[in-house]
């Protein structure tokens, strides 16, 4: 029977995040005995509970053949672990995905440098300019990085990646038909088309908050490395770091100040052995022996030019960054502050333009907590936009100019 047909049957009974596919393999040595056991092979099974026994003997194959037929229509790949385009090193782990839906082009894992890169959702501004540079440096010097598409972080460091003119694969905790979040749709296309964008989840299936954390073990498998930039204690970056050590990968990350929380997760990183990193050459020093012939570490110093960083993001619905430099952009934070006029705003707008930090995003939570009423949040921020105070950038986020 059809390989590629078995593998989506047990993928769609079992899910994603199992080690089920390895167990069931270890014990019939193959799909094929495996779609072939009866309930008396089934009943041998010591660990097999009644409802995964059920999945066992249910050999109806309607639901696989009809998301085949539709990758087909859509121009999807299906890879499976008997495909030679499966990356090799996720045959290594215990949970290995059954399935990889992917639109674009896969790159050859044992044959590419592939650095991971995650963090928060909710960065500062220099988390931004971290994770950009870092995935534009890394890019330069040859690597591809790999990561969720998620907001913040992952999204910046992808988005760094394409405009150094590089390429980058987004792992994503949805179907593949399915863009989340929404506002990275160009960047959703834009790897499909000059990168790659893979899921283990069938087509249709929403972002489920559950689906993030399951999904996280293949961002660190795919790599050798995975580099943290900015993250808190609650962040899935740690999920990822956590899975990318239990897999024996190197783990980087960023040292922040202790005054921020967005820090706190990467500076606990860094406590516990983490390599300290402030940038991409940091990252590809440690694989010159291997990837002599890929890396380039001159061109990995190379950083964005301020114009390009403005078009860039622009063009990947990025949130402005402000400079590439710390000089500049203290120059152009003295000039913000000398060409508006606080005088203009009442006490309530007032209270949330000086309770706002000219070096970090906020969300409306975030303001909120500065004291601000939540029936009047709406209007209060509004008013603040257009008095020029402050600046609504995409992804809901909000940053005082």
């Amino acid at each position: 029977m059809d390989e590629k047909l078995l593998w989506m049957w047990l993928s769609l009974h079992y899910g994603a995040g199992t080690s089920i596919y390895q167990k069931l393999f270890n014990h019939f040595g193959s799909l094929d005995a495996i779609y072939d056991s009866d309930d008396a092979d089934a009943d041998l099974i010591v660990w097999l509970t009644p409802s995964l026994k059920n999945k066992l003997l249910d050999k109806n194959l309607s639901h696989a053949e009809e998301v085949l037929r539709w990758c087909d229509d859509h121009d999807v790949d299906v890879i499976t672990p008997n495909s030679p385009e499966y990356p090799e090193s996720l045959r290594l782990i215990d949970d290995y995905p059954a399935v990889l839906y992917c639109k674009g082009r896969l790159p050859d894992f044992s044959k590419s440098l592939c650095i991971s890169v995650v963090g928060t959702r909710t960065m500062t501004v220099e988390g931004q300019r971290n994770a950009y540079e870092l995935g534009y440096g890394l890019a330069k010097g040859g690597a591809i990085v790999v990561s969720g598409m998620a907001k913040g972080i992952d999204c910046t460091a992808q988005k760094g990646a394409l405009y150094a003119g590089g390429t980058s694969v987004a792992v994503l905790g949805s179907g593949i038909d399915v863009c989340y979040p929404k506002e990275n749709f160009a960047l959703w296309t834009k790897l499909m088309n000059v990168g790659a964008v893979i899921t283990e989840y069938p087509p249709h299936t929403p972002p489920n908050g559950s689906n993030f954390p399951v999904r996280n073990r293949i961002i660190s498998a795919l790599s050798p490395a995975t580099v943290v930039v900015e993250c808190d204690l609650n962040s899935g970056a740690l999920i990822t770091a956590r899975k990318a050590r239990k897999q024996g990968k190197m783990l980087f990350a960023y040292p922040g100040s202790v005054h921020e929380f967005r820090n706190a997760g990467t500076n606990q990183l860094l406590r516990d052995g983490a390599i300290l990193t402030t940038g991409a050459i940091d990252v590809l020093e440690q694989f010159l022996d291997k990837y002599a012939d890929i890396i380039n570490l001159s061109a990995s110093k190379e950083k964005p030019v301020i114009n390009k960083f403005k078009k860039v993001a622009s063009n990947y619905d990025t949130a402005s960054f402000y400079n590439d430099n710390k000089k500049n952009e203290q120059s152009e934070v003295e000039e913000k502050k000398e060409s508006f006029d606080k005088s203009q705003l009442t006490p309530d707008q007032l209270a949330i333009y000086d309770g706002m930090e000219f070096d970090r995003t906020y969300t409306v939570d975030d303001i909120l907590q500065i004291g601000s009423n939540t029936n009047e949040i709406a209007s209060l921020l509004m008013m603040l936009q257009l008095a020029g105070a402050i600046e609504n950038v995409p992804g809901g986020y909000y940053i005082k100019k």
